[in-house]
């Protein structure tokens, strides 16, 4: 709870800004699909914001004007059709100080940079997702997708590689906030399947009445829809 106001300075505020990052799963992200809100206490709302083309959640400014401990927590609000949405709520810890004639504030998450994570409702075997990456720094990493897969048993594998950068930032309280962008967009594997055709063989019996039956006497044919000779053979001359 807030402690006191600084004396002689009924106006003095600090801002803090709250940076978060969101993850989708199964799709791209365009931008104002989802929505956050800052939560106080009480539960009620004090900032409210949408994810941006790349994942990056970013609050307007909320001002402190108390020195004080401040527990707020962080929260998806919605998610649009055709995603779960991510019901984890990441608890806030705020502090503010008096510094002089102002304040200083620092911002911390007891349950790490909060990251929300959405799945497109995709079929579950079309999802591809990998372990989680740490980073203990900011900086740009290029990773590159590639399907390992060789071909075989009817499958063919798409040799495609897709570029992966991941932008690590400090939010300038020590939290590092990761977002991942693919400039070629969202990384999209496809496999053709070619069946192994279908064996059947079509086979009859030759009777003989009044003679002894002579192997290679006697021809057949078979025929398609259309009339058309497809194979030919003789009695008793099987295809092996």
């Amino acid at each position: 709870m807030p402690d006191e106001n600084i004396e002689g300075s009924a106006v003095a505020f600090v801002n803090v800004d709250f940076t978060l990052y969101k993850n989708a799963i199964g799709s791209a992200l365009a931008g104002g699909e989802f929505e956050f809100a800052l939560l106080d206490e009480s539960g009620t709302q004090k900032a409210v914001a949408e994810n941006t083309a790349n994942g990056l959640i970013k609050f307007n400014p909320v001002p402190f004007t108390k020195a004080g401990e401040y527990d707020y927590t962080l929260k998806e609000l919605s998610a649009p059709d055709g995603w779960d949405a991510d019901k984890t709520e990441y608890p806030v810890h705020i502090s503010v100080k008096q510094v002089d004639s102002g304040f200083a504030a620092s911002v911390s998450y007891s349950d790490g940079t909060p990251g929300f994570r959405n799945y497109n409702q995709v079929p579950p075997c079309s999802i591809i997702q990998f372990s989680a990456l740490s980073f203990d720094k900011p900086g740009v990493y290029e990773y590159t997708l590639k399907e390992l897969t060789q071909s075989g048993n009817g499958w063919e594998t798409d040799n495609s590689e897709i570029k992966v950068i991941v932008t690590v930032t400090d939010d300038g309280y020590g939290n590092l906030v990761a977002t991942v962008d693919y400039p070629s967009g969202y990384p999209e594997f496809t496999n053709t399947y070619k069946p192994k055709p279908a064996v059947v063989t079509i086979s009859a019996i030759k009777k003989a009445i009044g003679a002894q039956l002579p192997c290679g006497k006697f021809e057949f044919g078979l025929f398609d829809e259309d009339g058309s000779l497809v194979f030919k053979a003789k009695n008793g001359i099987m295809d092996v």
